[in-house]
């Protein structure tokens, strides 16, 4: 999560993480990622669908099922910024510690969940 107007798309490609992901592995994208199904053979994106061009049936049920499953990690984000540890600059030299706390904050918003 970053401040200000910036592209989802422009912020992936810049930490290049998409190299790193197998292709047997699924990236379930928004629409912000639009061109990420050509950099990794396996993406979901929802289609969008136009006044001249609209949906069909089958296109709609595959953005539902795709937005179902997306709507899960959004929550997770947004548990990770409503508790706060994510949005302090960390000082601390430790190796490892914001994955720490990013593993506690989404411990944390499941144990809420629940």
């Amino acid at each position: 999560s970053k401040n200000g107007r910036r592209h989802d798309k422009r912020l992936l490609d810049k930490v290049d993480i998409i190299r790193h992901i197998p292709p047997e592995v699924t990236i379930w994208a928004d629409t912000g990622f639009q061109g990420i199904d050509k950099q990794h053979p396996n993406t979901q994106i929802p289609k969008k669908g136009t006044r001249k061009r609209p949906l069909s049936p089958e296109q709609k049920q595959e953005n539902k099922i795709i937005s179902g499953i997306r709507i899960t990690v959004e929550h997770a984000i947004a548990g990770i910024k409503r508790l706060g540890c994510m949005t302090q600059i960390l000082r601390n030299r430790r190796p490892f510690i914001d994955d720490t706390f990013t593993s506690f904050a989404q411990a944390y918003k499941i144990l809420k969940m629940a």
